[in-house]
């Protein structure tokens, strides 16, 4: 019997987990039909998306607000959409505050779909009385680390199925022996909002970097945003670049990069797995900051430093994410091989802790039982 799955994602770390996901439940050779809110990663696995995340993608607090009007409309859409496709389940990734909007909508119009969500808010930031409606509308918590268990107990049905970035199929620590150097990594994120945030500043910190050394800095992104960011560093006359798109590409040249550093995100685990040395940076306006800053009940950003109790890969967060403090941190790591070993040795043990074995097997079995 055929069974029809609707994908709710909202970025592009969500949209990377869903295209494994659907390729996992693909090697079942089940009759599934799917239809999704996705990106390149959901599109190259020939899935209908009804419109692309880039739509979707804001960033902070205020970014949200201005778009409050296009972001409704998005929301009655998409349960529109999901009325008609009239879906067995609902799979939805991340993006709490889009998509637990439409999962609340449908539920109060039809609670026979079924509704599973991968990668659980983050209650233990902040906002944790979120954790107390979530069973309103999501029949299945899918969590990503064994810590978030205690949040969610006599709450809401949940499992822990590990990071899909983690899977044993996917995931392997690429130790190399011998680094070349000659990279230097930059990654600034995956929205136009934040390449519009970060990008003035990785160019003022290349700036910096070239006058004393002679890296060829290396931008991974998507195809969407490849031409944005090449303007950014011609019109400012930076020639020793070079942009990847593919995942092979990407990895090896971090791999091979003497330092990377990195928006706070998804995108810092892959750094991680390709054993380079990482700054973590934040920057958000001052509006979104003093709006969400007394609501946060972590320390740290980076998901690894939130496991560990403590800063091992060093952040550089909001006053302290400008050109100077950057360069200054990134010279450091720079000039001193053994802290750069160090750094890695210890965010590896890290992350040894929590590499799991069938995450995306998990996964696929809970979305279609």
């Amino acid at each position: 019997m055929s069974k029809k799955i609707f994908i709710i994602t909202g970025e592009t770390s969500g949209d990377k987990i869903a295209s494994l996901v659907i390729k996992k439940l693909k090697e079942k050779n089940l009759s599934i039909q799917f239809l999704a809110i996705g990106g390149e990663n959901i599109k190259s696995e020939k899935i209908d998306c009804i419109f692309d995340i880039k739509e979707i993608s804001y960033m902070g607090l205020v970014d949200v607000l201005k778009n409050l009007f296009s972001i409704k409309k998005k929301i009655n859409l998409t349960v529109k959409k999901i009325l008609e496709f009239n879906p067995d389940v609902i799979f939805s990734i991340d993006s709490p505050d889009f998509s637990f909007r439409i999962l609340n909508k449908i539920k109060n119009i039809n609670n026979k779909i079924k509704t599973i969500h991968l990668v659980a808010p983050q209650v233990w930031a902040w906002r944790e009385n979120r954790k107390k409606i979530l069973h309103k509308f999501i029949d299945h918590l899918l969590l990503l680390f064994p810590f978030e268990s205690k949040y969610f107990e006599s709450f809401i049905k949940y499992s822990f199925v590990g990071h899909p970035f983690f899977d044993f199929s996917i995931f392997k620590i690429n130790k190399l022996e011998h680094k070349n150097n000659k990279y230097f990594t930059l990654c600034p994120g995956s929205r136009i909002s934040e390449l519009k945030n970060f990008m003035p500043i990785f160019i003022e910190v290349i700036k910096k970097i070239n006058l004393n050394n002679n890296f060829i800095f290396h931008i991974p992104t998507s195809e969407n945003n490849k031409n944005l960011i090449i303007n950014y560093l011609q019109e400012s006359k930076i020639e020793n670049f070079i942009i990847t798109t593919s995942e092979k590409e990407k990895n090896f040249y971090i791999q091979n990069s003497i330092l990377t550093i990195s928006k706070s995100g998804t995108i810092t685990l892959d750094i991680c797995k390709n054993q380079c040395p990482l700054i973590v940076v934040y920057k958000t306006s001052l509006l979104n900051y003093l709006l969400i800053k007394p609501f946060v009940k972590t320390k740290f950003g980076n998901i690894l430093n939130i496991i560990a109790r403590k800063e091992i890969i060093p952040e550089l967060i909001q006053g302290k994410c400008n050109s100077d403090e950057i360069y200054k941190k990134a010279k450091e790591f720079i000039d001193n091989e053994s802290l750069r070993k160090e750094l890695v040795s210890e965010y590896t043990k890290i992350l040894e802790t929590i590499i799991v074995p069938d995450s995306l097997e998990k996964i696929s079995n809970y979305v279609i039982e």
